[in-house]
């Protein structure tokens, strides 16, 4: 797909599944300027909702412009190693971890922190500083383990499962009984659960997902009681409700929300695993009002509350065990190149891909 030795993946913004891959020359540095070389990245369901929402009211595709007019630059999220430094703070083959397009490389603006830098690269600042943190691989974990892979991957998505658990253990506090998780196989609603049985929530938790993926989520362990999207007028549960979607197609959220319409004590709009996924929540949805749970913005929010010291050790503790714990049930596939990129890229906008098996992709 590519002889280039530098390059840059663009997808068409009026049709995601098409992509091109275009040779990147190296522009000389600026003062203070650091190019990066990307390492390895992870796809996950995250990945194609900034595709799908790139040129929404959230322009994604703005993070990282240079594209050709009617092309996009998709963000993942992986390792990158600095390549040519000119910040005297920011030595060459030092590994970060942060948010990057599609590419063998990125230059970023490098403004120091103690856990890494954040980019100050003006195209990314309509979004919150989640976005633009580079993390030194040294304040991931103390020194190298197993687990890199599955932290390449999962390290992203896995604040959204932690502090997700602090909401719904609050309104299990308030009497809520049971719990209802759509996308139950997304690594997402994995990590909750999980996360609410190691802090022994006592909490019923239903898992929907389609009907291929039922027997997986059931092998997991983790949902007391798992059904298919078509079954769900069978599904039994104990009100008060939590209901949290992952999905973000209106049918879903709307068919959820109907039928446990008269239990619901609240309902958390979060993800958008869904291919007919929509930023907005449908008019019509049954209950108390929805929430819009934005990851970020609550990350942020507890490290001012709590301190960065006191919030990162109790959720790298907890990130460690989950990590462990999925080489249990995901297996991790290893692709290189372009083309390697582009197919997984696909399979992932298509929702195609097992959800134990997923890729790690290296330029």
């Amino acid at each position: 797909m590519s002889d280039f030795d530098r390059w840059d993946l663009v997808v068409k913004r009026d049709d995601l599944s098409v992509s091109e891959v275009l040779p990147a020359s190296p522009a000389e540095l600026g003062p203070g300027q650091v190019r990066l070389a990307v390492e390895k990245f992870g796809l996950t369901a995250n990945n194609a909702a900034y595709a799908r929402f790139g040129d929404s009211d959230i322009p994604f595709f703005n993070a990282f412009p240079g594209a050709p007019e009617g092309y996009g630059r998709v963000p993942v999220w992986g390792f990158a190693v600095v390549e040519e430094s000119n910040h005297p703070e920011v030595a060459v083959g030092t590994r970060y971890y942060g948010w990057v397009p599609m590419s063998t490389h990125y230059v970023v603006t490098p403004q120091v922190t103690p856990r890494g830098f954040m980019d100050m690269n003006e195209a990314k600042h309509f979004l919150p500083p989640w976005y633009w943190t580079f993390e030194l691989a040294g304040a991931l974990v103390d020194g190298p383990d197993d687990l890199d892979d599955q932290r390449t991957l999962i390290h992203p998505v896995y604040p959204a499962a932690y502090l997700l658990a602090d909401l719904v253990a609050k309104v299990a506090s308030e009497g809520a009984r049971s719990a209802v998780f759509t996308s139950a196989s997304s690594k997402v609603a994995i990590g909750l659960a999980e996360e609410l049985k190691a802090r022994g929530v006592e909490l019923k938790i239903t898992g929907l997902t389609s009907d291929a993926n039922t027997g997986f989520v059931n092998g997991l362990g983790l949902y007391d009681d798992v059904a298919a999207y078509d079954d769900l007028s069978s599904v039994t549960v104990e009100g008060p409700v939590v209901f949290v979607d992952l999905t973000g197609a209106a049918s879903v959220r709307l068919a959820v929300a109907e039928r446990f319409e008269d239990d619901l004590a609240a309902t958390v709009l979060i993800g958008f695993t869904h291919p007919d996924a929509e930023v907005m929540p449908p008019e019509g949805l049954k209950g108390p009002a929805a929430e819009f749970f934005f990851t970020p913005a609550v990350e942020l929010h507890n490290l001012e509350v709590e301190g960065p010291e006191a919030y990162y050790a109790r959720f790298s503790a907890s990130e460690k065990r989950f990590l462990a714990s999925t080489t249990s049930w995901l297996t991790i596939k290893q692709a290189q190149g372009p083309q390697a990129i582009a197919d997984a890229y696909r399979a992932i906008l298509a929702g195609k891909q097992s959800p134990d098996a997923s890729y790690i992709l290296r330029p």
